[in-house]
């Protein structure tokens, strides 16, 4: 295995002297690229919620924050303190399904947050909270054994008339 190096092959490059430099089968390309991304970004709002990205959601909570703001005349700490609440049920994964928010695919926005919940303060102030379902699972049904059934004397019920007849 001992070679010299004058006898082991040597990698050649291509020229690329024939390669046409114009240009036009490139800029088709990226022209349809282009026009692809611009159509994916336009029809993304009109995705039902759970397949928005997180980015656009955000958004959509701001523009339901916005829509609260102007009718419940809410003031600038309480707009925050509901923007904050938002996105931290947004992190826990409490508004991640289409059953927790109504969306709206056509409007592009947010007709309604299930489990949000607004208190007003004897001050004016708002305050919202997010009730979180608790999950509820169903439990297996313990099966008596067998051997639980036949180790324990057995006692029939009396007889019926109905089991007579």
């Amino acid at each position: 295995m001992n070679q010299d190096s004058s006898s082991r092959g040597k990698t050649y490059r291509k020229s690329h002297s024939v390669l046409d430099v114009s240009g036009a089968v490139a800029l088709g390309f990226y022209e349809k690229t282009f026009q692809f991304l611009h159509q994916d970004a336009e029809n993304a709002l009109h995705r039902p919620w759970h397949k928005i990205e997180r980015g656009l959601r955000i958004g959509r909570l701001r523009d339901f924050v916005e829509r609260e703001k102007a009718r419940l005349t809410l003031n600038a700490d309480d707009e925050e303190l509901l923007f904050k609440l938002l996105i931290k049920g947004l992190d826990r994964k409490i508004l991640n399904s289409k059953a927790s928010v109504t969306y709206d695919t056509d409007k592009e926005q947010i007709t309604e947050i299930k489990g949000l919940v607004a208190h007003t303060t004897a001050t004016g102030s708002t305050k919202y909270s997010l009730i979180e379902k608790k999950p509820v699972a169903t439990q297996k049904r313990r099966q008596v054994s067998a051997a639980a059934t036949t180790t324990g004397p057995t006692v029939q019920a009396p007889a019926t008339q109905r089991d007579v007849a």
